[in-house]
């Protein structure tokens, strides 16, 4: 990952937050909170890295559905062009991450990615 890497982060927590981006320091890093704020963001602009979130507004082991990474994941699905290099699924919902590998095959499932990033 070298630091022009365009990195999308989706999460609710504000402490991955920091975590990411002190693991992230000197790399290109927009951090949202949102599922429509991810995909407006992929509209707006492209990214290399995408850490995805699965269980959002601070609801955890939720289905698959609006308002959670499932959302973006779908949206991408439809929009290949805009698909990243790399997706990496960092929820610790496993059925929600699951899903989202079953609608992006290529994804990279990794519960807590931000404390293993190198």
């Amino acid at each position: 990952m070298n630091d022009f890497t365009r990195i999308l982060v989706l999460d609710d927590d504000h402490t991955r937050h920091k975590a990411f981006q002190q693991a992230l320091i000197g790399k290109i890093v927009e951090h949202v909170t949102t599922a429509q704020e991810a995909i407006a963001s992929l509209l707006n602009h492209p990214v290399e890295i995408l850490f995805l979130d699965h269980d959002l507004g601070g609801k955890t082991m939720v289905a698959s559905g609006k308002g959670t990474g499932y959302e973006v994941a779908k949206w991408l699905a439809e929009h290949s062009e805009r698909m990243p290099k790399r997706v990496i699924v960092h929820s610790f919902n496993p059925v929600g991450a699951q899903n989202i590998k079953t609608i992006l095959p290529r994804a990279e499932i990794c519960p807590g990615a931000w404390a293993s990033i190198k």
